[in-house]
């Protein structure tokens, strides 16, 4: 179990970044990947929709959904920290902190890219011991709930990520920080309120997420070896 968490948060990571051609080239090897996962059907499922659907979209298309949902939608925004502490000086200590976390792990963020974004939080998850990751998906769950329901009320196909990130974490999401959360951040969206906002240069780490990182994880338990951003 604790090998499958750390393979589903290095898909998770994988998926969750923008989408560019070497995730298309990557698609079969993944869906091999995948395939051989002792994950559960349903989470299968859940990869193997989002991986055809980034194989078969045409790029440019799969580039603006991505960028409609989780850079022009604050409430979608993929920056843990924002959904905590907002623009608060806060943030700021809490972004230092967790970057100390990363480099005493070994990771080095690559780019210009903040630590509290989630597929790089992702990634320094999958590389933890089994009891780290676990606390790790469990101290953001209820933020992953709040993403998750957004998602959904959009048919977004990423959802499916976020609702099993959410079951595996240790706890229920608090349903009244979910709710406060929801009602609090409903305008956020609005054109009226939105600021002019800037892409930045994505995250990797010096030995990123990819279909050969994920084979390592996933050799463990299914017993054969199997075998990044914004532009």
């Amino acid at each position: 179990m604790s090998q499958s968490l750390s393979f589903l948060c290095q898909l998770s990571a994988i998926f969750l970044r923008y989408p560019d051609e070497l995730i298309k080239q990557e698609s079969v090897e993944l869906g091999r990947l995948i395939s051989l996962s002792n994950l559960s059907i349903e989470q299968k499922k859940a990869f193997d929709e989002i991986r055809i659907f980034l194989e078969k979209t045409p790029l440019l298309d799969a580039q603006s959904q991505y960028v409609q949902l989780f850079d022009m939608s604050p409430s979608l925004s993929l920056y843990l920290f924002q959904h905590v502490h907002g623009d608060s000086r806060m943030r700021g200590q809490a972004m230092v902190d967790l970057l100390e976390e990363y480099r005493s792990a070994g990771l080095d963020l690559q780019g210009n890219e903040l630590p509290d974004f989630l597929p790089a939080y992702l990634e320094y998850a999958s590389v933890c011991d089994p009891h780290k990751t676990q606390e790790l998906l469990t101290e953001i769950v209820d933020i992953l709930a709040v993403l998750n329901r957004r998602l959904q009320e959009r048919r977004s196909i990423y959802a499916g990520i976020f609702q099993i990130l959410q079951e595996e974490s240790t706890r229920l999401p608090d349903k009244e920080v979910v709710h406060a959360h929801l009602r609090d951040t409903a305008v956020m969206d609005d054109p009226a309120t939105l600021d002019m906002r800037y892409e930045e240069k994505p995250v990797t780490f010096d030995h990123a997420s990819s279909p050969a990182a994920c084979s390592a994880a996933c050799a463990g338990y299914s017993g054969k070896d199997h075998g990044k951003a914004r532009a």
